[in-house]
């Protein structure tokens, strides 16, 4: 079969026509932007002001891990227990949010500032959070 290059010409119009009509807006609108803290933290230091401590071969400390997804987030924190050889493990969550760059727990119509900093382009997540009445910055990475 001989074509000409007019019918080609209209043939490849009318796809190029149908591929960019076929992708609706709606389908554009559902693209969310992933937020740079969802996925599973591991913890990697305790910094309590004056000094950092490198947990990564530390019983106990090296299975805390903070893990985030869309709407939820698990902190689980493993320290070792003091009259046993076991740890001592404990897991918080709470829904969240992220409001320009600050994170929110939620919970119901009440929001605490989850006092969460993304550092190292985005490479460590820092959380500050309060432990025997003093202020602990835990040190996360991927």
């Amino acid at each position: 079969m001989k074509t000409t290059p007019s019918f080609l010409k209209i043939l490849l119009a009318t796809v190029f026509l149908a591929i960019n009509f076929s992708c609706s807006k709606e389908d554009d609108e559902q693209l969310e932007v992933s937020d740079p803290a969802i996925g599973t933290w591991n913890l990697r230091a305790i910094y309590d002001g004056k000094q950092a401590v490198d947990v990564t071969e530390r019983a106990c400390f090296r299975d805390s891990r903070l893990t985030i997804d869309q709407n939820t987030m698990n902190l689980t924190l493993s320290v070792p227990n003091e009259n046993s050889n076991d740890c001592q493990t404990e897991t918080l969550q709470s829904n969240w949010i992220n409001e320009s760059g600050t994170y929110y727990l939620i919970d119901g119509d009440e929001r605490q500032q989850a006092n969460i900093v993304m550092n190292d382009n985005n490479e460590t997540l820092q959380m500050t959070i309060v432990a025997s009445g003093q202020q602990v910055a835990l040190l996360f990475r991927k």
